[in-house]
């Protein structure tokens, strides 16, 4: 009687293990064959998506850098240097004039004297072919290298030459000291308020 029990006991055991073991082989069996997807949580549910990152702000615009002040031009056409002539004679000061208008060429000399041509007449600072409005101003340069002189007559669109007579003459404080003979001489055309002038024009004068 006992043994059929033990024999019974054991079966049942035996049977209960198997159906253990079964039933563990088929759930893990059905995690082998289960697909993952991505981005699942551990209790099933998508995750909150990540919050997109704020655009970084724009860069400012650099500030407009004002173009440099351009250095005034040299004079157009200009033998010698308009700033190296020193006003010393003739009571008129025409340092600060600016070239504009009126062009001039063509510079020959006398022993007394000299002619030109105008390229452009007074007619571009407003006058007429005979109103001598404008300044004749002359420049000798002296055994130091030195440019001095200044007007010495007055001149119009019609007088393309003129004589040299108040320079060696004394008018206006003009005189030839330390000016050597041949010497370099120059020639420029003012307006008589002293703003605008000629080109500068240049040659030997031998008196």
């Amino acid at each position: 009687m006992m043994t059929t029990k033990k024999t019974t006991l054991l079966s049942d055991t035996a049977v209960l293990s198997i159906a253990a073991i079964s039933a563990f082989a088929a759930f893990t069996a059905g995690c082998e064959n289960a697909e993952y997807r991505d981005n699942i949580s551990w209790n099933g549910t998508a995750p909150e998506p990540a919050p997109a990152a704020e655009p970084e702000p724009a860069a400012e615009p650099a500030p407009d850098t004002p173009a440099p002040t351009p250095a005034p031009a040299a004079g157009v056409g200009d033998a010698v240097p308009y700033g190296s002539l020193k006003w010393t004679f003739g009571g008129v000061n025409g340092s600060g004039a600016v070239q504009s208008g009126v062009q001039i060429s063509g510079l020959r000399f006398s022993s007394n004297g000299f002619s030109f041509k105008y390229d452009r007449d007074l007619s571009a600072w407003g006058l007429s072919h005979n109103d001598a409005g404008a300044l004749a101003c002359f420049f000798v340069q002296k055994s130091s290298g030195e440019w001095v002189g200044g007007k010495f007559d007055w001149i119009s669109s019609s007088r393309t030459s003129r004589d040299l007579k108040h320079c060696t003459g004394g008018y206006g404080g003009w005189n030839l000291a330390g000016v050597p003979n041949p010497a370099n001489a120059a020639v420029v055309i003012m307006t008589a308020d002293g703003k605008r002038r000629s080109n500068v024009l240049s040659g030997v004068w031998r008196r």
